[in-house]
């Protein structure tokens, strides 16, 4: 997608640096998501959000472990209201992964994405922007995990109008 900010203003910021886990379970796939961060924000169709993600994770195992993380979005105020978990989440940012060998030890993330919020948006509803991560490796890894390093993470969510 090719996105030019002429005739949009920003409108709106909304951060958060509060880490909803503090380890990653290893799976053997990079489908074993977890929220890491989460942040709401009221948005009007037609809005363009620009959204950055960075996190760190700690590998103790002494294995290379792969690690992968992920943007998505889904409405907050869906009527009926419905557990999140069954909400339609929309992924707006592929897994971007990297393998995290012993010797590296921490490793930093960073994944970013623009979404126009789409022209169906409900009037009044707010979107969750989420950053959700997996860690895992091809051999069974027996319960074995990664720390989520506190205060290395950050979700920012810029909020961009059309210039009226």
């Amino acid at each position: 997608m090719i996105l030019n900010l002429d005739g949009l203003t920003l409108a709106g910021l909304a951060a958060t640096d509060e880490t909803t886990v503090t380890t990653l379970p290893i799976a053997t796939t990079a489908y074993s998501n977890r929220t890491v961060l989460r942040v709401p924000i009221l948005v009007t169709a037609g809005d363009v959000l620009d959204i950055t993600a960075q996190m760190q994770i700690t590998n103790d195992t002494g294995k290379v472990i792969g690690t992968g993380l992920h943007l998505l979005v889904y409405d907050v105020d869906i009527v009926p209201v419905i557990p999140v978990a069954d909400r339609p989440w929309t992924e707006i940012a592929p897994l971007t992964a990297d393998n995290c060998p012993p010797d590296r030890h921490h490793m930093p993330l960073a994944t970013s994405a623009i979404w126009p919020v789409p022209a169906d948006w409900p009037a009044d509803h707010r979107v969750m922007v989420v950053l959700q991560a997996a860690a895992f490796r091809s051999s069974t890894p027996g319960g074995e995990t990664v720390r989520v390093d506190q205060g290395y993470d950050l979700l920012t969510v810029r909020r961009y109008t059309p210039t009226t």
